[in-house]
């Protein structure tokens, strides 16, 4: 019994923007998952009191002026100075611990990525 041929009808605009645009399709693909990556190193470094800053931590991807941008948030704030408290983690010498820093060696995750 024949088959019917296959018919591809190719544009090639169209995978030339797919393919290259920045801002389009596959980068906003990219940029997701590696907001992912680096997301998942931020949560499994986080420190656990309660549970509540590693629970609340996420990827979102945005579009600013300059393009696409992964940007990682935890918006949990300190009860005691309403301050970002993922920041006292990350920049600050907290009583007599030295910085816990769970997002700078989350980005660096992405090299496992390119290296494999």
């Amino acid at each position: 019994m024949p088959k019917d041929p296959v018919v591809i009808n190719w544009d090639n605009g169209q995978l030339d923007e797919f393919l290259n645009d920045p801002n389009g399709e596959l980068g906003r693909d990219l940029f997701t998952r590696l907001g992912d990556v680096v997301e998942a190193g931020a949560k499994a470094r986080a420190l656990v009191r309660t549970g509540r800053m590693k629970s609340l931590i996420y990827s979102e991807v945005i579009r600013d002026e300059k393009g696409l941008v992964a940007n990682i948030i935890s918006p949990v704030l300190d009860p005691e100075t309403h301050k970002p408290y993922a920041s006292f983690h990350e920049y600050k010498k907290t009583r007599d611990r030295r910085p816990h820093r769970s997002l700078r060696p989350a980005v660096r995750d992405i090299r496992k990525i390119v290296s494999g």
